[in-house]
C-alpha cells in the first residue's frame, strides 16, 4: 500500500486516481452485463431453448443481484473495499466464463443468475461509494462523470464480443472475455482503491477542512453523528429514497430491454434500430458529464428531479411516435441525455443525506430497491407486449413509473446543507 508521504507527493488529489479505477470497472463491468444478451442467440441455437428460458436468466440475474447488494455492502465492512472489489471480479468474470462450459440450463442460471450477479454487486456497490467518499464539493461530478464508463463498455465491448463470436465461437468468446473482467476489475480495484481519503492522510477533496470555499460552490455539511443503518433504514426518507430508486431503475433496466424490439417491431431493420441504441449510449455519456456540473450546482435532489421527469416525458412520447428513423432518433437523444445523469446520482444522494460512515451499507439496501424493480418491471413489460400485440401499453406503464420516481423523491426533504 502506498505510504502517506508517497500520496501526499503526487501532482494531483489520489480520489481522481478512485475516479480512474472506479470508470474502468464500470467499462468492463457493464460491458460484460450488456454482451450477455448478444450470447443468447447462439446458446439458444445450440440449445435450441426458447427466448424466454433463456432470457429468464437475466431475471435471476438482477433479483439475486438485489439481494447481493446489502450483503456486499456489509462484506465490505469487515474485510475492506479492496478485498470486496477482488471477490467481486473473481465472480462476475469467473461467472462469465463459467458460461462457456454450460451443457444444462440450469447451469446458466447458477453461473450467470447467480455468480456474476453476485460479483456484479459487489462490484457496482463498492466503487461508487468509495468514490462518494473522496469527494464533496465535486461529488455529483466525480460520480456522474464515472458512469460515462458505462457508455464506453456498451459502445466498445458489446461490438467486439459480436465479432469474436463470429469468428471463435460462443464458448471461447465468452471464456475470454470473462477472463479479461477478472484481471481488470479485480487486479486493478485490489491495488489502487482505498477505504477514504482519511485512511491515507488526506482531506476530502483534497482540500484542509479551513480552506474558504468558492461561493459559487453548494457544500453539503456532513452531520457529526451519524444513526446507525438499522434506524436509518425505519424513517420515511430513506424509504421514500429508495421507492424512488425502486421504480427509476424499473423503468430504465426495462426500455433498455425493449427499444431494440420495438423499433424493429414498428417497420426499422435490426441495424437501424441497433443504432438508435448506439445513439442512447453516446448521448448517455454526454448526459453523465452535464448532468454532474449540474448536481454540484443544484444539488442531487433538483438533479433526480430533472432528469426522471425528462424519462418520463421520453417514454411517453415513445408511445405514440411514428415509425419515422429521424423522430426516433430524436427520441433516443432525449432519453439517452436524460438517462445518463439519473441513476449515479442516487449513490451520491445517499452521501448527501447520511454521511460516508454508513453510506457503502445503505447504498446497498438502496440498490436492493433499484434491483428488485429491474427485475420486475420488463417481466410486466413483457406481459403486457404479449397480452396486447404492442409496446405501446408497456412504455404508458413505463413512463408513470418515472412519474412515481419523481413523486417519491419530491416528498423527501432536503439534506442537510
Amino acid at each position: 500500500m502506498a505510504g502517506k508521504m508517497d500520496v501526499r507527493r503526487l501532482p494531483f488529489y489520489y480520489g481522481w486516481v478512485v475516479f480512474a479505477v472506479t470508470f474502468l470497472i464500470y467499462a468492463f463491468m457493464y460491458g460484460l452485463r450488456y454482451s450477455i444478451g448478444v450470447f443468447f442467440t447462439p446458446i439458444q441455437q445450440e440449445f435450441g431453448w426458447t427466448t424466454a428460458t433463456t432470457a429468464s436468466a437475466v431475471t435471476i440475474f438482477f433479483w439475486v443481484y438485489a439481494l447481493a447488494a446489502p450483503i456486499v455492502g456489509g462484506l465490505a465492512a469487515r474485510i475492506g473495499v479492496r478485498k470486496t472489489v477482488f471477490l467481486g471480479g473473481l465472480l462476475l468474470g469467473g461467472g462469465g466464463a463459467l458460461v462457456s462450459q454450460v451443457q444444462e440450463l440450469w447451469q446458466l442460471y447458477l453461473f450467470w443468475g447467480v455468480v456474476a450477479a453476485f460479483g456484479s454487486a459487489a462490484l457496482y456497490v463498492i466503487p461508487t461509494m468509495v468514490l462518494s467518499r473522496f469527494f464533496l464539493r465535486k461529488r455529483g461530478r466525480a460520480v456522474g462523470w464515472a458512469s460515462v464508463g458505462v457508455s464506453v463498455g456498451q459502445a466498445i465491448l458489446v461490438p467486439l464480443v459480436g465479432v469474436a463470436i463470429q469468428t471463435y465461437g460462443w464458448r471461447a468468446a465468452i471464456l475470454g472475455l470473462g477472463s479479461v473482467v477478472v484481471a481488470v476489475t479485480s487486479v486493478v480495484g485490489y491495488l489502487f482503491l482505498r477505504e477514504d481519503p482519511e485512511s491515507m492522510g488526506l482531506h476530502v477533496d483534497g482540500v484542509e477542512p479551513a480552506t474558504p470555499l468558492e461561493p459559487s460552490e453548494p457544500v453539503t455539511v456532513e452531520p457529526e453523528e451519524y444513526q446507525e443503518p438499522r434506524v436509518t433504514l425505519t424513517t420515511s426518507t430513506f424509504r421514500l429514497i429508495v421507492l424512488s430508486y425502486f421504480f427509476a431503475v424499473g423503468g430504465i433496466i426495462s426500455i433498455l430491454t425493449f427499444v431494440v424490439p420495438h423499433m424493429i417491431r414498428m417497420g426499422l431493420n435490426p441495424l437501424q434500430a441497433s443504432g438508435a441504441f448506439g445513439v442512447i449510449g453516446a448521448m448517455s455519456a454526454a448526459g453523465s458529464f452535464l448532468f454532474g456540473f449540474a448536481s454540484d450546482r443544484l444539488g442531487r435532489k433538483t438533479t433526480i428531479l430533472v432528469t426522471t421527469i425528462g424519462i418520463a416525458v421520453s417514454f411517453f412520447t415513445a408511445s405514440v411516435l411514428p415509425s419515422d428513423l429521424t423522430l426516433l432518433y430524436a427520441w433516443a437523444v432525449l432519453y439517452g441525455l436524460t438517462y445518463g445523469g439519473c441513476p449515479e446520482q442516487y449513490a451520491a444522494l445517499i452521501s448527501d443525506y447520511y454521511g460516508n460512515r454508513h453510506a457503502t451499507t445503505l447504498f446497498g439496501f438502496l440498490t436492493l430497491g433499484g434491483g428488485i424493480g429491474g427485475g420486475l418491471f420488463p417481466l410486466i413489460g413483457g406481459w403486457l407486449v404479449d397480452l396486447t400485440g404492442g409496446y405501446f401499453w408497456t412504455l404508458i406503464l413505463l413512463g408513470c413509473s418515472m412519474c412515481a420516481a419523481t413523486l417519491m423523491i419530491l416528498a423527501a426533504p432536503p439534506p442537510r446543507s
